[in-house]
């Protein structure tokens, strides 16, 4: 048996020996001793004695002495056992209030981060006096896609050409006109003298019709005569055989009979002529010596189609020419309209952020009068330090959650710039923010389709995919053990 349980033991039966439990008749002095020995104790002692009180058997002074000790040890554990609980209790809001800031300190995020969206500028395309619209813009009003928003007039807009062409195409009006009736008049003329050569190329026709007839019937006759000078010189010859004629007579009868032929072919050669002239008088060309290839009626016919061409193609040179000069005069209206009054449009749908001009206000080309705020492309500008900056890369995902509020809306880094970037067309700049000098631009969706929360702030957490991250994802995992997700 060990030292201390043989010691704890020895003091056990000692008390048992001497203590005032052994005398039933006196129950207050027992019950005082009993409290005092057994509250100088310590725990091993006290166990001890109690194992041998309970190891003996149905004693009284036993049953009276552990009745007096039991109040003793419930204060003991009460007392313990409050503190260990406050204990517990202390360390676990250490842990709890502890672990937070732990974990927020090992996460890659934002310095500063506000909900920002791109402004779209409204600039005079002329120079002019601003008047009022539809309905004159006001801050923070809704703009929907093309309603009108301004309207700029200039009084003094150079309309010199536009004077000039609209003379130019008086002037070719006024001398169409004259144009249409010579023509008109040619025409008509054209006309009479198309009638007079046809009627001189069918009396022509007629004409060398009624000689080739003639001629036909002059070689009828000829032939004829002919006939009959042949069977003479042979009557002839037989007599003058037989001695009944004389040389004379057969001399006679030979030259009858020579000139009748010789006739004949006269005659068809007359005839021959007579045809070619027929045919070429009905395809309009007339062969004699008496008259020239064409006559006077169609020489000036020819004159007269000549004259009609050229007087055809001025007419549509004009018609050419008014018609530019009225595309010409339309072009020239459009940009006089233009340049004399334009009215200004909302470009998409948006609400009036800044009002530069004033009704009556005398504007320049070029000068911003409006911007709107365009919340379709909305986008967290987040500050970062240059430790977190060097672990992002375009691309990474992120998580933006409000200020007071613990929902997180998910997002994408979609640029990034130091503080030597130029100035962005946003409605709050980036420089405008607190700390950091490093510029991060996330794009998150669901922002953009659900409210216009321009300006309102919060924080920017990044998931960087970068190499060298492991060591602080895992440590802010086993930071988030002890914390709600």
């Amino acid at each position: 048996m060990p030292a201390e349980q043989r010691k704890a033991s020895n003091t056990g039966a000692e008390v048992s020996e001497s203590s005032p439990l052994s005398h039933p008749a006196s129950s207050e002095p027992i019950d005082a001793a009993v409290t005092d020995r057994f509250g100088s104790l310590d725990v091993r002692a006290q166990s001890a004695l109690l194992q041998e009180a309970f190891e003996a058997s149905g004693s009284p002074e036993l049953d009276m002495a552990v009745s007096a000790s039991a109040p003793r040890r419930r204060g003991i554990l009460a007392r313990f056992g409050w503190r260990v609980f406050k204990s517990a209790l202390g360390l676990g809001i250490v842990v709890i209030a502890g672990v937070g800031p732990v974990q927020r300190l090992l996460e890659l995020s934002s310095a500063d981060a506000v909900i920002n969206a791109r402004l779209v500028s409204l600039r005079a395309p002329i120079e002019g006096k601003v008047e009022r619209a539809d309905l004159f813009p006001t801050i923070g009003a809704t703009a929907p896609k093309g309603r009108a928003m301004l309207r700029i007039s200039n009084s003094r807009a150079d309309r010199a050409r536009l004077d000039d062409l609209q003379r130019q195409v008086d002037q070719t009006e006024a001398e169409r006109p004259v144009i249409v009736k010579r023509l008109s008049s040619l025409k008509e003329l054209h006309e009479q003298i198309s009638k007079q050569a046809r009627a001189f190329q069918a009396g022509r026709i007629r004409e060398l019709e009624a000689r080739v007839l003639d001629l036909k019937a002059q070689a009828s006759a000829t032939d004829a005569l002919e006939t009959e000078a042949a069977s003479t010189l042979a009557r002839t010859k037989g007599l003058a055989a037989s001695g009944f004629q004389t040389a004379v007579a057969v001399e006679r009868a030979e030259r009858d009979e020579k000139v009748a032929a010789q006739n004949q072919r006269s005659l068809n050669h007359r005839l021959f002529a007579s045809e070619v002239e027929l045919e070429g008088a009905r395809r309009g060309e007339y062969v004699g010596d008496s008259y020239n290839d064409r006559p006077s009626s169609l020489q000036h016919m020819d004159d007269l189609s000549i004259r009609l061409a050229e007087t055809e193609s001025e007419l549509n040179v004009y018609d050419q020419r008014l018609a530019k000069l009225h595309a010409a005069l339309d072009a020239e209206a459009s940009r006089y309209s233009e340049l004399s009054s334009v009215v200004l449009s909302s470009p998409a749908e948006a609400s009036v952020w800044e009002i530069l001009v004033a009704p009556g206000e005398e504007v320049r080309k070029g000068q911003d009068l409006l911007r709107l705020l365009d919340c379709s492309g909305t986008i967290i500008s987040a500050t970062v330090r240059e430790t977190v900056y060097n672990q992002l890369r375009l691309g990474d995902n992120a998580q933006f959650r409000f200020s007071g509020q613990s929902k997180k809306y998910s997002g994408t880094i979609v640029r990034m710039s130091g503080s030597a970037a130029p100035p962005d067309n946003l409605a709050i700049q980036p420089t405008g923010l607190s700390s950091g000098g490093y510029r991060v631009a996330v794009s998150v969706p669901e922002l953009a389709t659900t409210q216009c929360a321009v300006g309102h702030s919060g924080t920017v957490v990044f998931n960087p995919s970068a190499a060298g991250s492991g060591t602080l994802q895992s440590l802010r995992e086993a930071m988030s053990f002890f914390l709600p997700s």
